[in-house]
């Protein structure tokens, strides 16, 4: 007997150990038995068939084709990084760029620090880096454990370096074993999102009780502002800490936003995402339709975010089909569709199409009432050898900090003998005395501060009954167009 006769009756003896064989096939590519199914269900049955055949490096699939129940056994092709050494190095790479392009860079734009000041590679690491990283291994520890209650090897997972402001593109684990069944598919696909979903959650909500607790105006990065858009689970957690609106989110808040964005991204059902997972086993070979659906709704929000294009892309190189399992005639029971459908329910409240929002940074000021009323003139009447008193207020209209710089144009009034002086400024509970003819005032973005204007009048005057004007302006370093504040005052005897 040749060595390819006897391989052929040894593997005929292992698939007559569970299943009644009444023909064989020997074809290139495999090993083709007729079966008959076994007295009980033939799903457990090929099941341990698998579990002897795989760690002797070959893979049995079963298939229904014209009534007949066939068992095809194929050789394993060889396998690659089967060692830790690539998983560990590439974990310490990915260590160092989410330190210092994903926490130290995220600390930096939250605080205004220098991005490598020890301060923020320290706090970015313990609230951006290290969170985050967790948040993205126990999601692949999801899949790895899971694999294993399967008995398929799996890989650690593999960490990817990245590029501000994350420092990583993820990470992903290696099925060394084909998947055996329809409920392996869906337990293994989801168990990862599920886990990274829970973990996202307490991360957020802590995140968004230190934003909340000290709010910080957002800073603009490079010349604009960057907004991250809420999902709608993300949104209905800021009801616990609402923050002010244009205030920056806490590092740790962003690492949960990102948490969430990554489990609805691996929840898309398309190709061998873990979304593509979830629905082969749910809709069977039918999952290509919905792939192609999650591509083309990719390609179109595109319009609105760039990545999406090249995410299309990316599925569409690595395949838009999902492989079946080696068992893809089993079904799912009850428990298993529920657990479908909520990953389904988790990919709607958490993805979002415009993940991020780039506003061009605006500069301002205007003169108000205190009420908050748009001013541009003031009137006042006084008599001679008084003291009157204006107040208005001045708003910072840009979100981004801005020095304000009050003068006067008192025309002919100093040489009348009117002596005209900014008395005090009020910025939130501090009141600055000022007594002089300009002040300047820092508002943060947002701001406004409340002004008091004086004008002594002298005991004579040429002019009783006409109004006397002058104009105060406003200056700043950013805004190329700054209001003027038109003022008359009517003296009477």
């Amino acid at each position: 007997m040749t060595a390819a006769d006897q391989e052929v009756e040894t593997l005929r003896a292992a698939v007559a150990r569970h299943f009644a064989v009444y023909g064989t096939v020997v074809t290139p590519i495999a090993l083709t038995f007729q079966v008959t199914p076994p007295a009980g269900p033939f799903d457990a049955a090929f099941d341990e068939l698998r579990k002897e055949l795989v760690p002797k490096n070959y893979i049995p699939t079963i298939t229904q084709e014209r009534g007949e129940l066939l068992v095809h056994v194929q050789r394993r092709p060889p396998q690659r990084f089967t060692t830790v050494r690539v998983n560990l190095v590439m974990l310490a790479v990915t260590v160092v760029a989410t330190i210092f392009f994903g926490g130290a860079w995220n600390w930096s734009e939250y605080t205004g620090e220098s991005w490598l000041s020890a301060s923020s590679i320290l706090w970015g690491s313990v609230f951006f880096s290290i969170p985050l990283l967790a948040i993205l291994g126990f999601h692949e520890m999801g899949h790895y454990v899971v694999a294993k209650r399967y008995h398929i090897r799996a890989s650690l997972p593999f960490f990817l370096p990245s590029v501000p402001p994350l420092g990583t593109f993820g990470a992903f684990i290696s099925m060394r074993d084909p998947l055996p069944n329809r409920r392996a598919l869906l337990d293994i696909g989801a168990s990862g999102p599920l886990v990274g979903f829970a973990i996202a959650i307490p991360v957020t909500l802590a995140g968004l009780f230190l934003s909340a607790l000290t709010p910080k105006p957002v800073l603009p990065v490079a010349g604009e502002f960057t907004f991250i858009q809420p999902s709608a689970f993300y949104a209905f957690l800021t009801l616990f800490f609402p923050i002010p609106q244009n205030y920056a989110l806490h590092p740790l808040a962003f690492a949960g936003w990102v948490g969430l964005f990554v489990t609805a991204i691996n929840l898309l059902p398309a190709g061998q995402l873990d979304g593509g997972h979830i629905a082969r086993a749910l809709l069977g070979d039918r999952q290509h339709y919905v792939s192609w659906a999650a591509i083309l709704l990719l390609f179109g929000m595109s319009f609105w975010y760039a990545g999406w294009m090249i995410f299309g892309f990316l599925i569409l190189m690595l395949g838009v089909r999902h492989p079946p399992p080696l068992d893809d005639l089993s079904r799912l029971d009850a428990g298993r569709k529920l657990l479908g459908i909520a990953a389904v329910t988790i990919l709607l409240v958490t993805f979002v199409p415009q993940p991020f929002v780039f506003v061009p940074m605006q500069h301002g000021v205007a003169f108000e009432t205190l009420s908050g009323q748009p001013l541009s003139a003031l009137n006042a009447t006084g008599t001679l050898g008084t003291t009157v008193v204006f107040d208005f207020a001045v708003n910072n209209t840009g979100a981004t900090g801005e020095r304000v710089t009050l003068s006067l144009d008192p025309k002919n009034m100093n040489n009348a003998g009117f002596i005209l002086r900014f008395a005090n400024v009020t910025l939130g509970s501090t009141t600055t005395v000022v007594n002089a003819s300009t002040t300047t005032i820092t508002l943060n973005g947002s701001a406004r501060a409340a002004v008091r204007f004086s004008v002594q009048i002298p005991t004579s005057v040429a002019v009783l009954g006409s109004p006397w004007t002058f104009t105060i302006h406003a200056r700043t370093a950013l805004t190329d167009t700054t209001p003027d504040l038109s003022v008359s005052l009517t003296v009477t005897s």
